[in-house]
């Protein structure tokens, strides 16, 4: 079984640790956070350092992979926290056991994939991407790094969804569809046409509609 250490460690880090335990591979050994004392115990666990000694708290074997457990209001620190880290420590995959993947699904590192999620025919998804149980992703759509999808996302065919993108619950989004990087969709949300500037959107009479 995999040791693994968590950056983070509030309620999204506990939730982390639950679904991490579940799939039957992992045993969660600790965190890593810039705002608790070095080793502080939390629900049961130490806290192991802040960021700073993650490397070389590997080097000394104290964990074999660490997961970013920072949820969709912390979108620069999730890219800047594991783009600092890439190639120096392995980042874990966290899949739960009920998901479906077809063979040809690609995955990079440090992605969350909750239950019940199905994927269809070449589906790539890159770094850092967190997906919520219930969503369905059709073939050949690709998943931008540090990308957030809140749950029962339901995706057509050909989608390309760009880096640091969120969807909140139940978003609906059309074949050939593109979003830019940092796009927000609410709730709900039918997205029918490409996304080409940064912002929040929101459907009003199903129709997307930008809001700031």
């Amino acid at each position: 079984m995999k040791r693994l250490a968590l950056i983070g460690s509030k309620e999204f880090a506990q939730q982390i640790r639950g679904f991490a335990e579940k799939t039957g591979e992992f045993t969660v050994v600790g965190y890593f956070d810039d705002f608790e004392e070095n080793g502080r115990i939390i629900e049961g666990l130490p806290v192991l350092g802040s960021r700073k000694d993650i490397v070389d708290a590997y080097s000394n074997n104290l964990f074999d992979e660490i997961f970013l457990a920072a949820g969709y209001n912390n979108f620069e620190f999730r890219d800047n926290a594991f783009s600092e880290l890439k190639g120096k420590v392995p980042f874990a995959n966290i899949i739960m056991p009920d998901a479906e993947l077809s063979e040809t699904t690609s995955l990079g590192e440090g992605v969350f994939i909750g239950t019940k999620t199905y994927f269809g025919e070449n589906v790539r998804i890159n770094d850092n991407v967190f997906i919520h149980g219930h969503t369905f992703i059709s073939h050949d759509n690709i998943i931008g790094s540090h990308t957030y999808i809140s749950g029962r996302l339901t995706t057509a065919g050909f989608v390309n969804i760009g880096k640091r993108n969120f969807f909140g619950i139940c978003a609906i989004v059309s074949d050939h569809i593109s979003t830019c990087d940092d796009v927000w969709i609410g709730l709900g949300s039918i997205v029918a046409k490409k996304i080409k500037k940064p912002g929040r959107y929101v459907s009003q009479n199903v129709l997307l509609t930008k809001i700031d």
